[in-house]
């Protein structure tokens, strides 16, 4: 069950923003434990999905908040719109900006404009994303994007997480619901999860009526491209929709943390860079249903596969750089000589590379555009890592490594850096 697990976001909201800020505004896919989360850390919770609560906050939002007291939690925000304005009101007549007031919560990224959105400057924004696989295991402390840009290299254990296992991982996905599940019952409950989007959540959020089947076509064209380029034009022949109407789509399924473009990378020392963003699906699990597969199926297709590993590693960088110790970017790397990194971590003009295979093995050639970007960036390139699904980490050149996809949960036993040895990237 959901309040079985230690939530990364739950440590950042308690002891970072709630003592420092009046309002916080948690986002994410519906189902990843928003409401529990929050639920913790209030006096007081206004569940907007409830008939009651939410009319009242339709007709008087300003009365309701004015009859709370201490942290209050504001569920499913996007249920009665209204009660943001009041939020931006009640904040801002509180001349002692007193913090921790407030926890917004909602299943829909906010949309408005930025003359329009009364949260600017008032409210922070928190991602939230499903389970990762620390918080599976108990351990909502452990950042590996803070432990990828160390000073020092890490040294990680062996790994004791087979092929396998990483396929049963992505088929199970992250949804604290669906993790009760298995096998036909879990396929019931992802079908019962895309209807809810197609035919409840997206009209909420529009204030129209997109129409469902549509939705879910172009659902299920994003879940086929999850970890390659954003391609519109592909998107509306797979759905067999108009351009303009995959555009809406996509943008609408971003809205609902359900996808996530992750833009290109750029820089003005490395010409003939591609500008479109690689799109991924945030719940592996999810893109696993919809695209009528099991871990009997991604055993055989091996294209497939090595999508779905990208975008389970996908969904585990998203989840930790929302609680790293620093901002960091996260981005992919192409250009027009076909040179691609999966992944680029930047922070503070450091950059981090990152290829996954989904592979028990890999070799020096696995590394080569890693070695290629380090070359051209010099001293800003900090570390490279091939995740793969073998067993063993080792250093493959200089400051990259081959690392078991599992070291992205698996804390490293000591930091490490041989005797005289002296690397450009540390």
């Amino acid at each position: 069950m959901a309040d079985l697990y230690p939530r990364i976001v739950e440590r950042l909201v308690a002891e970072e923003l709630l003592p420092n800020f009046p309002a916080v505004f948690l986002v994410g896919p519906r189902g990843v434990g928003k409401s529990t989360t929050a639920g913790r850390l209030v006096d007081t919770v206004i569940d907007l999905s409830e008939p009651g609560p939410r009319q009242a906050a339709r007709d008087d939002p300003d009365g309701v908040l004015a009859a709370t007291s201490g942290t209050v939690v504001i569920d499913e925000w996007q249920e009665a719109p209204e009660i943001l304005a009041a939020v931006k009101r009640a904040v801002d007549a509180d001349r002692a900006r007193a913090p921790g007031r407030f926890i917004v919560t909602g299943s829909a990224r906010a949309t408005f404009s930025s003359q329009t959105w009364p949260g600017t400057g008032r409210l922070i924004r928190v991602r939230m994303y499903g389970l990762t696989q620390s918080e599976l295991a108990h351990n909502n402390a452990y950042n590996p994007i803070d432990t990828l840009f160390a000073a020092t290299a890490p040294a990680f254990a062996t790994s004791q997480v087979s092929r396998a296992s990483y396929i049963d991982r992505i088929v199970a996905g992250r949804f604290p619901a669906a993790l009760r599940h298995s096998g036909r019952n879990l396929s019931r409950w992802f079908d019962a999860y895309a209807e809810q989007l197609a035919e409840r959540d997206a009209p909420q959020i529009t204030g129209g009526h997109p129409r469902a089947r549509l939705l879910r076509g172009v659902l299920r064209s994003c879940a086929a491209r999850t970890g390659r380029e954003l391609n519109k034009e592909a998107v509306a022949r797979d759905a067999e929709v108009a351009r303009a109407t995959a555009d809406s789509h996509v943008r609408l399924l971003e809205d609902l943390s359900i996808v996530v473009l992750v833009p290109a990378w750029h820089s003005n020392r490395i010409r003939r860079l591609t500008r479109s963003p690689r799109l991924h699906l945030t719940d592996p699990g999810l893109a696993t249903h919809l695209l009528n597969a099991d871990a009997e199926t991604l055993t055989r297709d091996g294209i497939l596969i090595g999508q779905l590993f990208e975008t389970f590693v996908a969904a585990e960088l998203l989840a930790h750089i929302e609680t790293a110790s620093a901002a960091t970017g996260l981005f992919h790397y192409r250009n027009r000589d076909g040179r691609e990194i999966d992944f680029l971590l930047e922070r503070r003009g450091r950059v981090v590379g990152i290829e996954v295979k989904s592979a028990t093995s890999v070799s020096r050639d696995d590394a080569r555009h890693l070695m290629w970007l380090r070359d051209r960036l010099g001293g800003d390139f900090h570390y490279g890592a091939v995740l793969y699904s073998g067993q063993i980490p080792y250093r493959i050149d200089g400051s990259i490594w081959a690392l078991p996809i599992s070291a992205l949960w698996q804390p490293p036993h000591r930091t490490l850096i041989a005797a005289g040895e002296q690397r450009r990237a540390w």
